[in-house]
């Protein structure tokens, strides 16, 4: 990579792609950017010095990646299609063209390297681990695939230079991603099958997981959930690597005096065979995330971070964008948003919501993701947001697939027991909120453009509930 002095990105705006496209500029790059849609990142992209058009055509082109192949690396997201004629310029004019895993590939190879993987809980846990390391004043690259709040960014790179960059990075499964890395620390949280758009079935999806234990690093370690080192791995086998696993309870590493105090924060005991550390304060709601804190934790003690850092470090974590985010509670009206989009994600949020606010009514604003995934677990769908009182489903998000006869949400609506279940559109939101009775807690739950919903939810219930 070192003979381009020029990165130009086609779907700079996705959040893998930016985190990547900061790096470059980091290590001095020109980089420019293409995107479909303006958004809050592309804008703040622009403002850390990175030109981004979003007209697609070839003429939009920056001049300078025109005239200057030989010297720009395009790199590009599996969502650009072959149809796009900036696409279509580049691959007939001899430029160099790589996915994200390809430059990753490159980058892990010459790094110690904590990969974070799993169907759920992959971002926060990637965060919290990138947010530890940094507490503790190790010199860490991080790459996740969400905005870390306390940093507002995807992308961490320490002002450490004095040891040599530890790379921690979100190890995502789609498009088969995380087989380009080479972890030395591996983390899997879940194998809850998922893009089978991608694998076919469930034996497909661990396979391909199986796949990804076997990059880690001889002499490396995994750990592993209960759940997954029972799908993925035999205990009694000998493997290069060394495998640990974790669970809430009944495991080697587990927590202990887990509770939930007044704010809705809990709190926990970390165990391990040699290692035992008291009175955690997890800002960020759910038994899902104790478990994964442990996970990290596991992972940190491992790199030699000492106990009392750790435990300092999680107290002063503010989560992740989009991840329980709460975003109004005012006079007894609450609104979170959520990118859950997996019926196991909509389950543990909304378990977690009846958790942190008993007794409440919980409404819940879902915009679906993918038709593949939709179609795939249309039952247990519907049957996650049945958890909810009243549910409104939005069309469905796709920004790769064709629509798929009969995937709608109305199909999502005939599985559901409960009464209150509205399918609307964007443009009738409101007025199916209206309609819907009065609100005490609303959940904003889903991927892609899901966030756009977010201020009309907002504006109706300070308009109403004020």
């Amino acid at each position: 990579m070192k003979q381009y002095s020029q990165i130009y990105v086609l779907g700079i705006g996705g959040i893998g792609m930016s985190a990547l496209a900061r790096w470059f500029l980091r290590e001095g790059k020109q980089v420019f950017g293409h995107d479909r849609t303006r958004s809050a990142l592309t804008d703040q992209l622009v403002q850390e010095g990175i030109p981004i058009h979003y007209e697609v055509s070839a003429v939009a082109i920056p001049r300078a990646v025109v005239e200057r192949p030989q010297d720009t690396l395009v790199l590009y997201t599996p969502s650009i299609s072959t149809k796009n004629p900036i696409w279509q310029y580049l691959s007939q004019h001899g430029y160099q063209l790589c996915k994200r895993g390809d430059v990753l590939d490159m980058i892990t190879q010459d790094y110690y390297t904590l990969a974070v993987a799993g169907t759920h809980g992959k971002t926060t846990s990637t965060s919290l681990a990138a947010h530890i390391l940094c507490y503790a004043h190790t010199n860490i690259t991080s790459f996740l695939g969400g905005i870390a709040k306390n940093y507002n960014t995807n992308f961490i790179a320490s002002d450490n230079k004095a040891d040599k960059s530890v790379i921690v990075i979100e190890a995502d499964e789609f498009d088969r991603f995380f087989l380009h890395l080479h972890p030395d620390i591996a983390i899997v949280t879940t194998v809850d099958p998922d893009h089978l758009d991608v694998y076919g079935d469930q034996q497909g999806f661990e396979e391909g997981f199986k796949q990804f234990l076997a990059k880690v690093s001889p002499q490396g370690i995994a750990i592993l959930h209960r759940s997954v080192a029972e799908r993925l791995i035999d205990l009694d086998q000998a493997y290069s690597f060394r495998a640990i696993t974790y669970a809430l309870k009944d495991a080697p590493i587990c927590a202990d005096n887990v509770y939930v105090d007044e704010t809705g924060q809990f709190w926990f005991d970390y165990i391990s065979p040699d290692t035992k550390i008291t009175a955690i304060r997890l800002p960020v709601p759910g038994y899902h995330n104790v478990e994964n804190a442990l996970a990290v934790i596991t992972a940190c003690l491992h790199m030699g971070i000492q106990p009392a850092v750790i435990r300092e470090a999680i107290h002063t974590f503010q989560g992740v964008a989009r991840r329980f985010d709460p975003i109004l509670n005012q006079n007894g009206i609450v609104l979170v948003d959520d990118y859950g989009h997996h019926p196991v994600e909509i389950t543990a949020l909304l378990q977690t919501v009846r958790k942190v606010y008993p007794g409440k009514k919980i409404t819940v604003v879902f915009r679906p993701n993918q038709y593949s995934r939709t179609k795939d677990f249309l039952q247990e769908i519907a049957a996650s947001l049945d958890l909810a009182d009243c549910v409104l489903i939005l069309g469905i998000y796709s920004d790769r697939e064709d629509p798929i006869a009969g995937v709608t949400p109305e199909a999502i609506l005939q599985h559901m027991k409960i009464t209150c279940k509205y399918a609307c559109s964007a443009e009738n939101l409101v007025a199916s909120l209206a309609q819907a009775g009065r609100h005490e807690v609303v959940v904003n739950l889903g991927a892609g453009d899901a966030d756009d919903f977010i201020q009309p939810i907002q504006e109706f219930l300070l308009k109403n509930y004020s």
